[in-house]
């Protein structure tokens, strides 16, 4: 058996992709446009796929994708239950900004991996040439009504609050995993500095999204 923060990372991953799968799905079944649904349909097809690549590395390391995720179902439901969208521009914004949540987290705990984990890390949650497309649906969504743009800056904020809270959580029921993605399984030091430092650059790096998407 590997070790257990190796497969808690492998079970949040997981369960994070069959999140992003179902939201990117229900999010094709949304759109009003053939183009969108077919690029946010093979968005959610990508993703699925990349749940299966995790259910064969969890069956390597002698885990299993049901027995992997149960620790993290509480908290990603959780999140999608209080950030639920109530309209098209919050189905987007939603999209844009956990892909970029993810693509940052991913982006600070990479060093803390070794080549093997971070290989399998980045391969389930690369988007490819599509990763780009929610963004220009939002800029398309805005340019046609810019009144909204304040209300889902402000859905985009309680995005963020929502999500490090739960965060929060996790990485205090969670030692092993907290020592693992810090790195400081290996070097020791203060979990909660490490996690609270994290959190701030994770906030810095939203703030920025939300510029680039146009709700700063």
């Amino acid at each position: 058996m590997e070790p257990t923060s190796q497969i808690e990372l492998l079970g949040l991953v997981a369960y994070g992709s069959l999140a992003a799968f179902e939201r990117t799905a229900q999010a094709s079944a949304a759109a009003t446009s053939i183009d969108d649904k077919l690029v946010l349909a093979r968005i959610a097809a990508q993703r699925f796929t990349h749940l299966g690549r995790l259910e064969t590395e969890l069956a390597r390391r002698g885990s299993t994708l049901k027995a992997a995720m149960e620790a993290f179902v509480a908290p990603i439901d959780s999140f999608n239950q209080h950030t639920e969208p109530r309209t098209w521009g919050e189905v987007l914004v939603k999209l844009c900004i956990i892909g970029g949540l993810v693509q940052d987290f991913a982006d600070e705990i990479s060093g803390h991996l070794d080549a093997g984990l971070r290989e399998i890390l980045t391969g389930s949650i690369d988007d490819g040439e599509l990763a780009s497309e929610p963004g220009q649906m939002l800029a398309r969504a805005l340019q046609e009504d810019p009144e909204q743009q304040g209300r889902l800056a402000l859905f985009g904020r309680r995005m963020l609050g929502e999500a490090l809270s739960q965060a929060q959580r996790v990485a205090a029921a969670r030692a092993d995993l907290t020592g693992l993605l810090t790195g400081l399984a290996q070097d020791g030091g203060d979990d909660l500095a490490a996690i609270s430092h994290l959190m701030s650059r994770l906030a810095a790096a939203h703030a920025t999204r939300m510029e680039s998407l146009g709700l700063a």
